[in-house]
C-alpha cells in the first residue's frame, strides 16, 4: 500500500512537470502595414465626366507614417495627379497636416473627371509608408458614366439684314434664334448667351456660308454693343452625316481635337450641305465650355431676304 502511494505521488509530480514544461511562451505580436481607406466626400449615385469630386484618405498605423503616393488610372489611360499638395503623384504629407502621424485623415480636394473616362471604371489607389519601411494601400473605384447629350434640329438661321430683323445668332443655352434687334434692344443682357452667327459673303469676301462666333463676326453689325462677345470655337471636321447622327461625348471630343480651324479659331466658311462641324463654346459663358457638332443640311439662297441655312445640333448638355 505504501509503495502504491509512492509511486501515484512520483505520477503527479512528473505530470505537474511535464505540464509546466509544455506551457508555450509568449509570443511578440506583429505590427503590421498602414491601414488605409479612400472615399468620395458627399458619395453620389452617379459619376460623370467633368464631375468635380473630393477624395477622402482615412489611415491608421502602428508606426508614423512619412510618406505617401497616389495613382489614377482607366482600361486605357492614367493620370498624372500634379496639384492640391500632390506632385507627379507624389503626397506631401506635411501639406496636409499628417505627416507623422499613426492615425489621421486628409481630403484631396478639385479632383475633375477627365472627360475620356466616359464608359470607363476610374480607379484611384493610395499608398502610404511608416518609418519602419512598411507600406499599406486602400483603393477606389468610380463607374464613370456618359454625359448626356442635348440635340437640336432644323434651326434655322437667315442671311443678316440691313433693318436687324433677320434671326441671324443661335444660343445653345436656350435652343432659341435672335436677331440683332432682339439683341440689342432686350434689357436682358442677352448677347452673354450667343454662341454663333451666319453671314454668307459675297463680292469681295467670297466667304460663301459663314458659321462665327461673336467674337469673330467677319463684319460690324451691331455687336460692337454687345456688353458680351463669345468666342465659339468652330473647327472643320471629316465626321459624315451618319456619324453626326450616331455621335456620343467621346466621338464629339474626337472629332474637335482632330478639327482643323479656319482662318481663325471662330470662323467657317465655304460650307456646304452635309458638312459637318465641331465647336466648343466660350468657357467663360453661362454653363461653361461645352462641346459639340453641327450638321449643315440645307443652304438657301446667299444673302438676300428669305436665303438661310439650316443646321442640327448634337452636343454636351
Amino acid at each position: 500500500m505504501k509503495k502504491f502511494l509512492k509511486n501515484g505521488l512520483m505520477l503527479m509530480v512528473a505530470g505537474t512537470l511535464l505540464f509546466t514544461a509544455c506551457d508555450p511562451e509568449e509570443e511578440t505580436p506583429v505590427e503590421t502595414a498602414p491601414e488605409v481607406t479612400v472615399s468620395v466626400e458627399n458619395e453620389q449615385e452617379a459619376y460623370l465626366p467633368g464631375d468635380v469630386i473630393n477624395l477622402v484618405v482615412d489611415f491608421t498605423a502602428a508606426s508614423p507614417v512619412v510618406g505617401a503616393t497616389i495613382d489614377a488610372e482607366t482600361e486605357e489611360f492614367t493620370i498624372t495627379l500634379s496639384a492640391n499638395g500632390i506632385s507627379n503623384n507624389v503626397i506631401d504629407l506635411n501639406a496636409f497636416s499628417v505627416a507623422s502621424e499613426t492615425e489621421g485623415s486628409f481630403t484631396i480636394p478639385g479632383f475633375t473627371i477627365p472627360e475620356e473616362a466616359a464608359n470607363l471604371t476610374l480607379s484611384f489607389a493610395v499608398n502610404m509608408e511608416d518609418e519602419d519601411g512598411r507600406t499599406g494601400e486602400g483603393t477606389l473605384d468610380l463607374e464613370v458614366g456618359e454625359a448626356p447629350l442635348v440635340n437640336f434640329s432644323a434651326i434655322l438661321l437667315a442671311a443678316p439684314l440691313g433693318d436687324a430683323s433677320s434671326e441671324t445668332f443661335f444660343s445653345t443655352n436656350t435652343g432659341e434664334t435672335y436677331s440683332m434687334g432682339q439683341i440689342n434692344g432686350s434689357s436682358q443682357p442677352l448677347s452673354a448667351n450667343i454662341d454663333f452667327g451666319y453671314f454668307y459673303g459675297t463680292g469681295a469676301s467670297q466667304t460663301g456660308a459663314t458659321l462665327a462666333s461673336p467674337a469673330n463676326y467677319p463684319f460690324d453689325y451691331g455687336q460692337s454693343a454687345w456688353s458680351v462677345r463669345n468666342a465659339t470655337k468652330i473647327r472643320a471636321t471629316a465626321v459624315t452625316e451618319s456619324q453626326f447622327n450616331e455621335a456620343n461625348l467621346s466621338s464629339i471630343e474626337e472629332a474637335f481635337e482632330n478639327g482643323t480651324p479656319g482662318s481663325t479659331d471662330g470662323r467657317i466658311t465655304n460650307l456646304s450641305e452635309g458638312d459637318v462641324v465641331a465647336f466648343e463654346t466660350d468657357g467663360s459663358k453661362d454653363g461653361g465650355a461645352k462641346k459639340g457638332l453641327l450638321l449643315v443640311e440645307a443652304i438657301v439662297g446667299t444673302d438676300g431676304e428669305n436665303d438661310r441655312i439650316e443646321f442640327s445640333i448634337v452636343m454636351e448638355e
